[in-house]
């Protein structure tokens, strides 16, 4: 043989990247062959970890009212009762802090608690009581609006009398028979709840040590991140994390108490105007009104509905009272707890509670639009930049009339010749 044999590299990639596929391929089509193990594998594990899941949403909404009291006075009121001990007079405001977080929260939970669900226990009596008048004034309506067609009332009653006829025939051949699984499973639900309350007891404990050691946990994680990361992409992982932060916890925390000052508002404005289920309601607008766009109507129809039962001038009064609250909220008060932390136009709001709400049902429709807004971010961040690196401009505006752009100069070629002269694009500084 003339010549030695030369070794290239590039084979040796070729065939790391195609053992990698090969091996990818297989991983993947076990993964799809083990799910439903593996599926309840992680259900265990989550379950397992619920508490501390617990604990990091309560220290996540807890932590920046803990900032606010220990920056406001109570950092000072430790530094006065241990003046020659920075460390004891550190610890004691942090303490102090969570101490009159959580106490500010159970009072104003449980005031609210003891307010509402008195009000919301009598409207549902209520409402179970009057079921028989409900239904008599239901029929008297069909009489009346069919009174004039003959026909038509016989077919609306007897399709009122196959429903009762088809749920009595439901009831005796599918509910009594099951009873005994009917009253184990309702036995599991209460474990299951007194369970639940458990795990949101042990998680308010360990959002306390969280909160207590946040500073020592974020150092960690920095340092976890640097220490596996170039500095660059780093430094973009947490400038992202911020971002997260402001877009997904600022939304989340303004929406719920923009919610909470609409349902008090409503309960006060309905109380006076002596509407029925006033508690009731406002309990359903004020929860509804956590999901964006769709929530106000969500709440309104079954809030309409009930009081339709009672007076339909009452339902009218409500209807129009309700487009006046959420006139209100979407224009004043919304913008002034919120403020610009989306960043989302209407229309695509809208296109993240359909998306999220079809993929994720009512958790999709709640935190739907902060994820969005993240997404949305990131790729009109990475957008900025790719343009910028080419310097070409970054403005919408700059668009609107390009005809192209030259491949040669790089330079945007207008449909209005006048404008290339008169005005350059805005192009952001590098």
């Amino acid at each position: 043989m003339s010549g030695k044999y030369r070794w290239d590299k590039k084979y040796l990639y070729w065939g790391i990247t195609a053992f990698a596929v090969i091996a990818g391929s297989i991983a993947f089509y076990l993964l799809l062959s083990k799910w439903p193990g593996i599926k309840a594998a992680l259900t265990a594990i989550l379950r397992a970890l619920s508490p501390f899941i617990y604990g990091c949403v309560f220290a996540y909404l807890f932590i920046k009212v803990v900032n606010y009291f220990e920056r406001a006075f109570l950092h000072r009121l430790g530094e006065r009762l241990f003046p020659k001990n920075a460390v004891r007079a550190f610890k004691a405001g942090r303490i102090f802090s969570i101490i009159l977080t959580l106490a500010s929260f159970a009072v104003v939970f449980g005031g609210i608690m003891w307010l509402i669900m008195p009000q919301i226990y009598y409207s549902l009596s209520g409402l179970v009581n009057n079921m028989s008048t409900y239904y008599r004034t239901v029929i008297t309506w069909i009489d009346r609006f069919f009174d004039s067609n003959p026909e038509l009332e016989a077919m609306a009653k007897t399709l009122v009398g196959n429903i009762s006829d088809n749920l009595t025939k439901w009831v005796q051949e599918s509910i009594l028979p099951r009873t005994q699984v009917i009253i184990t499973n309702i036995t599991s639900g209460v474990f299951s709840v007194v369970r639940e309350m458990f795990n949101i007891l042990i998680g308010v404990v360990a959002s306390v040590y969280i909160m207590y050691h946040k500073e020592t946990f974020s150092a960690q994680a920095k340092k976890l991140l640097y220490s596996r990361v170039k500095p660059r992409r780093a430094n973009r992982v947490l400038s992202s994390i911020r971002f997260v932060d402001r877009a997904c916890g600022g939304f989340i925390i303004g929406k719920l108490i923009d919610s909470l000052i609409i349902g008090i508002i409503c309960y006060i404005v309905l109380t006076i105007l002596k509407m029925p289920y006033s508690a009731l309601v406002s309990v359903i607008v004020c929860v509804t009104n956590i999901i964006p766009f769709f929530g106000p109507f969500i709440g309104a129809v079954p809030s309409a509905l009930l009081i339709l039962l009672e007076s339909p001038m009452k339902c009218l009064i409500f209807i129009i009272f309700i487009i006046v609250l959420q006139q209100i909220d979407g224009n004043i008060l919304g913008p002034k707890i919120l403020g610009t932390r989306i960043g989302l136009s209407g229309f695509w709001i809208m296109f993240a509670i359909l998306l999220f709400g079809g993929l994720f049902s009512l958790w999709g429709m709640l935190l739907g639009v902060p994820v969005f807004a993240v997404i949305y971010a990131a790729i009109r961040n990475i957008n900025t930049r790719r343009l910028i690196e080419r310097d070409l401009p970054t403005a919408t505006a700059d668009y609107l009339n390009i005809s192209y752009i030259d491949p040669i100069t790089n330079s945007p070629v207008y449909k209005d010749p006048v404008r290339t002269v008169d005005k350059k694009p805005a192009r952001r500084k590098k």
